[in-house]
């Protein structure tokens, strides 16, 4: 197999690869893991939303986020806001498996809210 990659110009992200060879991920959730990622930092979407980017369904994704969550590469955090009083998602998406007390990678913090 030949592998051509252009050289980037610009708009590049660098994943790691940790997430890609865990065999434990299916194809979808490495998928939603990679864009998960190269969001930027407080970035604001919904389940509906990622599957409108793709040829996915709604129910797709949610799946494949759910695995994520399952294997520690996002963790959903409940929050009140202490104005509105209203409760909001935010999950926190890992580039490697979290521990449950401590983050070991880098995470990303991605508003995610239920469609």
């Amino acid at each position: 197999m030949h592998v051509h990659r252009m050289a980037p110009v610009r708009a590049f992200a660098a994943l790691a690869r940790t997430g890609f060879g865990d065999r434990r991920l299916s194809w979808g959730a490495v998928g939603v893991l990679a864009y998960l990622l190269r969001l930027p930092d407080g970035s604001w979407i919904t389940e509906r939303i990622l599957a409108e980017r793709r040829r996915e369904g709604c129910m797709s994704v949610v799946a494949s986020l759910r695995e994520l969550e399952e294997r520690g590469y996002l963790r959903r955090v409940v929050a009140r806001d202490p104005v509105t009083r209203q409760y909001s998602t935010v999950c926190e998406v890992f580039d490697s498996p979290y521990e449950s007390t401590a983050p070991t990678g880098e995470m990303q913090k991605v508003r995610l809210v239920a469609a």
